[in-house]
């Protein structure tokens, strides 16, 4: 893959600070999940905290190529700011995984800018080095990829994270073929920041190895390590569903859609996720239901018209 990306979903954390040119009522209606109308709302406000959770709006729903303008928007609007080019670099990284291949290798001189300038930009941003890093193990070295530039990513973030540099050394062993080495540092991750993240990431190795069952008890684990139902609980979810556990999703999705998300939430997902788990345990009138919730917040959501069968 060329873009950097979770298993479920895209990262909706924003800093405090925007919200201070936002108005109140978009910025609840992002915070409850009605993205069209949030996105109704900020369309028109030419700021770069504005244009910046408009893009990440965008992407909770698939918006693919209207993120990446809002983003490029906010990018250009402020040009100084490490976390708008991170985010930048992230839906640019989001279409490629997304196109052929000839769109994807086009755009990786965009991605790779982005994320450098990142890191330029601040060079003690964990989450951009991080993500820096693992554009370095997973794209090829024609396009400026490579194994011992992820190396250096993972030494500068040693100091700064260990767990993250732990992922990304698991990352750089797995692109190697050295499972054992992978799996060593990613229980290192796990012993240093007992995260839910941690477990979600030891989760998604497993299942890209086959290992369905330390997959989904990672997965579960996840589930355990995150009482308050944040983001890690929709990429958990996510797992157990494609790994036909639906039953431990259900409820683990339906605690997210009960609880007040301090980040922006991603509602319109977890409706779609829950729809999926439900159809698959047989209950068709329930996934429905789940399909059309997310229509109701996000009417051109793709994945929910597909769900519904439109």
């Amino acid at each position: 893959m060329i873009g950097v990306s979770r298993v479920a979903c895209v990262t909706l954390l924003f800093a405090a600070t925007a919200a201070a040119q936002i108005p109140a009522p978009a910025l609840a209606d992002a915070r409850a999940g009605r993205v069209d109308a949030a996105v109704a709302a900020l369309k028109p406000i030419r700021n770069a905290d504005a244009q910046e959770l408009l893009c990440k709006l965008y992407s909770s729903v698939d918006g693919r190529d209207e993120a990446i303008t809002a983003c490029e928007s906010a990018a250009s609007l402020a040009p100084s700011n490490s976390d708008y080019a991170l985010e930048l670099a992230r839906v640019y990284g989001n279409k490629a995984d997304h196109s052929g291949t000839f769109t994807g290798m086009r755009m990786v001189s965009k991605i790779r800018g982005s994320f450098e300038k990142a890191v330029q930009l601040n060079p003690k941003n964990v989450e951009a080095l991080s993500d820096l890093g693992q554009f370095y193990a997973e794209a090829p070295g024609i396009v400026g990829g490579g194994l011992d530039k992820a190396r250096d990513i993972a030494n500068r973030l040693k100091p700064l994270s260990a767990a993250r540099a732990h992922r990304l050394s698991a990352m750089i062993a797995a692109k190697s073929k050295d499972d054992a080495t992978a799996e060593a540092e990613y229980r290192a991750e796990l012993a240093v920041a007992h995260s839910p993240e941690a477990y979600v990431d030891l989760a998604s190795f497993y299942r890209s190895r086959k290992q369905a069952d330390r997959a989904a008890q990672n997965a579960k684990l996840a589930l355990a390590a995150d009482p308050h139902h944040g983001p890690d609980t929709l990429d958990a979810a996510a797992i157990l569903i494609d790994l036909k556990q639906p039953i431990e999703a259900i409820a683990a999705l339906r605690a997210y859609l009960g609880t007040q998300q301090i980040e922006l939430s991603a509602f319109a997902h977890a409706h779609v996720l829950l729809g999926n788990a439900l159809k698959a345990t047989g209950d068709t009138a329930g996934a429905q239901k789940e399909y059309a919730a997310a229509l109701a917040l996000a009417a051109n959501y793709d994945a929910a018209r597909k769900g519904a069968g439109q």
